[in-house]
């Protein structure tokens, strides 16, 4: 006499196998792409914020200042609205913008530099502490400069001018730069003094 077969002990073809194994492996390699995503948001995110901090430093160095040296005087032209591309860095182009731009050298920790022999920034970190560009080693990851705006008033002298500071830098999988600006206000007390005379 035969014996039933028992439906339950049946086992796994092996189509069945490989279709699990495909969906298996799908969601392996899901799961790596997010990993992937997350390291690059991380990094991003890790210099921004750096870049942020670099801009402050620079900012408050220059908040500093006598507001009449030579780095702190216009570049631009005084008027009552700010300059065509007033705070932004990078041309159309990408690339750094150089009008009315002036760029972070190392000297102006000690005041040795030859543009401006009297500038003496303090608190801000120097160049080569900074981590190296990727694509460009001998420069370093975060380029940081400023650009003045002077308000036109009835006295010459402007009372505040406003300061865009910038840092450009470059994601480690992104070519293209990205740049943060930090607007800051640099009094002139003197000036300002002598404005409100004026209006008495």
């Amino acid at each position: 006499m035969r014996r039933a077969r028992n439906s339950g002990m049946r086992g796994v073809t092996l189509i069945e196998a490989m279709i699990s194994l495909t969906l298996l492996l799908i969601g392996i390699l899901g799961l790596m792409r997010l990993q992937v995503i997350g390291f690059t948001s991380n990094e991003g995110a890790r210099s921004n914020g750096t870049a942020q901090e670099l801009a402050r430093e620079l900012a408050a160095g220059l908040e500093r200042l006598d507001p009449s040296l030579d780095a702190l005087l216009v570049a631009n032209t005084i008027a009552d609205a700010p300059p065509s591309g007033f705070g932004n860095p990078l041309d159309a182009s990408g690339n750094l913008a150089t009008s009315g731009w002036r760029d972070w050298d190392d000297a102006y920790l000690t005041g040795t530099t030859s543009a401006y022999p009297s500038l003496k920034v303090v608190g801000v970190q120097p160049d080569s502490a900074l981590p190296s560009d990727p694509l460009d080693p001998s420069k370093p990851l975060y380029r940081r400069r400023w650009s003045i705006w002077q308000v036109a008033t009835s006295n010459a002298a402007s009372g505040v001018r406003l300061a865009a500071v910038s840092v450009v830098y470059h994601e480690r999988t992104i070519t293209r730069p990205r740049a943060i600006t930090l607007y800051v206000q640099i009094p002139n007390l003197g000036a300002s003094t002598v404005n409100a005379s004026a209006y008495r």
